[in-house]
């Protein structure tokens, strides 16, 4: 192997270099967030609690025997029975008034035969005027008679149709407050159900914030597990004079069935100003010290750059900045804790990115 000699006006030069390359440190990896213009609506969290749009007592339509209930936690489609009566009182009305209504069709018969045979015979002066009046009215009656008779078949028939008591909607029976074999009176709860499916917030909003609540208008409504975006459905814009609120009913989308439940607390967040266009950074973009707030900027040449800005408005993940920065710029939001001024980076996938393959994953 041949011998490499360095000449000695060099070799200070040569052991510099060598402890500078390896005194420096490896380059940080950070992923970055681009800055972006957008417009931001300031937000306060209003309690509310979840409701369904649909729910009901069910009641007796006619007094009788309760023959069967549906037990609680029994889900039913719109149509399908809830209760029955017993039927066998009104079933037996039916046949008692069915048997009249043909003897009072076969006195009809005779006295319309009657009438035409008194009819021929007036003509031989056989049947004096008053006979064959009295025999006229006798048939109206009889015609009556049979129209009533009709008339309350049908309303048999329909108290044999509310014997049972059917959904009005698709739901699930929540309580029972009869049991089979009690006899109930027309109206008297039986028990209660309502529909998981279709549910609302209510929530009870300051008044300050009527102006800026509108009906049409989208608000995200959010628990510890979960956010949603619903839809302001009506307001009710009579305040309470002791805690000056008034009611708003928000629509939620039909994927928050199986995430929440009737009766479970949320937050909605209701606007306290117009929106206004600003620059917008990720939270995690934000580095804090007790010199000021900063975020790093990653240069062309994958070098962080120390911004010094200032916050204001924040919207979910988002938080308006005002300082030296433009939009399209990176900014570091994951590994800026450690970064120095002017320090080397690698940059990982980007948020946008990171985002954008979610969205490809889940498609």
């Amino acid at each position: 192997m041949p011998n490499i000699r360095f000449p000695l006006s060099l070799l200070p030069l040569v052991l510099v270099t060598a402890v500078a390359g390896a005194q420096q440190p490896p380059p940080s990896v950070v992923q970055v967030a681009e800055v972006s213009r957008t417009e931001l609506t300031p937000t306060v969290p209003v309690p509310g609690t979840v409701f369904s749009r649909n729910e009901m007592q069910v009641t007796a339509s006619i007094a009788g025997r309760l023959e069967w209930i549906a037990e609680p936690g029994t889900w039913l489609e719109a149509g399908e029975p809830v209760a029955r009566l017993d039927r066998e009182a009104l079933e037996l009305q039916r046949e008692e008034q069915v048997a009249l209504l043909r003897r009072e069709e076969i006195n009809l018969r005779q006295l319309e035969s009657q009438l035409r045979r008194q009819r021929e015979l007036q003509g031989q002066k056989l049947v004096s005027e008053f006979d064959l009046e009295q025999t006229e009215a006798n048939r109206d009656l009889a015609m009556s008679d049979t129209q009533i008779s009709r008339v309350r078949i049908r309303q048999i028939e329909e108290q044999l149709r509310r014997t049972e008591v059917r959904a009005p909607f698709a739901g699930v029976v929540i309580s029972r407050l009869r049991r089979a074999g009690e006899d109930v009176a027309r109206g008297e709860v039986l028990g209660q159900m309502t529909d998981t499916r279709s549910l609302e917030v209510r929530a009870f909003v300051p008044l300050k914030h009527l102006p800026r609540t509108v009906v049409g208008e989208s608000l995200r409504v959010f628990a510890t597990d979960a956010e949603y975006a619903g839809r302001i459905r009506a307001l009710v814009p009579t305040g309470d004079v002791r805690s000056q609120t008034f009611e708003a009913h928000i629509d939620l989308p039909t994927e928050v069935t199986g995430s929440w439940t009737v009766g479970q607390l949320v937050s909605v967040a209701v606007p306290v100003r117009n929106a206004e266009m600003s620059l917008a950074v990720p939270r995690d973009a934000l580095v804090l010290r007790s010199t000021g707030v900063y975020v790093f900027r990653i240069n062309s040449e994958d070098k962080a750059e120390r911004i010094a800005v200032e916050t204001g408005d924040s919207v979910g993940s988002l938080i308006a900045v005002s300082g030296e920065l433009r939009e399209g710029d990176r900014v570091a939001v994951r590994g800026a804790e450690n970064l120095r001024e002017g320090a080397g980076v690698k940059v990982m996938l980007s948020q946008r990115g990171a985002n954008s393959s979610d969205a490809a994953g889940d498609s």
